[in-house]
């Protein structure tokens, strides 16, 4: 397996910690539902600033105790080695989705606006919680915490790179 990634890496979680002695790994997964991530799956993984490709051995989708088991990766200390490292898959490796639906990893990057028009920010992730996902932004000064739900989601245009939100007092102000 090559070190050299190929240049349309989408993150698609991190490795947490490890669970067990036979190199499974709690895992942050970004899109649990409908997630391209398959038993034989090569997947990218980034830690401190190297790729390395592993496969998917095993793969448990399970929210907060979802676990993955990569080759190579077959005990406590190989593990280790691993935790804490993002990992990433082609975008042409994606399952097709709807002309109006989108990936939360598309969101990445994108441009905040309140419903004025009025720059927030930039989304620099997406948190999986118990009860909805979080958006993150970066405004420059501090970072604000978006719940991903209707009532502060107003619209994401993938094509523009830009997500609309509602002006919610106490969360944005």
């Amino acid at each position: 397996m090559s070190n050299i990634p190929p240049p349309d890496l989408v993150p698609m979680g991190r490795l947490l910690k490890p669970r067990g002695l036979r190199g499974e790994l709690r895992t942050a997964i970004f899109n649990e539902n409908g997630s391209t991530l398959k038993v034989e799956t090569e997947i990218w993984l980034k830690k401190e600033e190297e790729y390395f490709s592993r496969k998917i051995k095993t793969i448990k989708m399970a929210g907060e105790k979802s676990c993955i088991r990569l080759s190579g990766c077959n005990t406590l200390e190989d593990a280790e080695k691993v935790q804490g490292a993002w990992f990433f898959l082609p975008r042409d490796e994606f399952d097709p989705i709807g002309e109006n639906e989108h990936y939360l990893v598309d969101m990445i990057g994108s441009q905040v606006m309140d419903e004025n028009q009025k720059m927030l920010g930039s989304v620099t992730d997406v948190l999986i919680m118990p009860a909805q996902h979080v958006i993150v932004v970066e405004t420059g000064e501090n970072e604000i915490l978006i719940p991903y739900v209707d009532a502060h989601i107003v619209l994401f245009e993938k094509q523009k790179n830009n997500l609309i939100v509602k002006d919610v007092a106490g969360l944005i102000n």
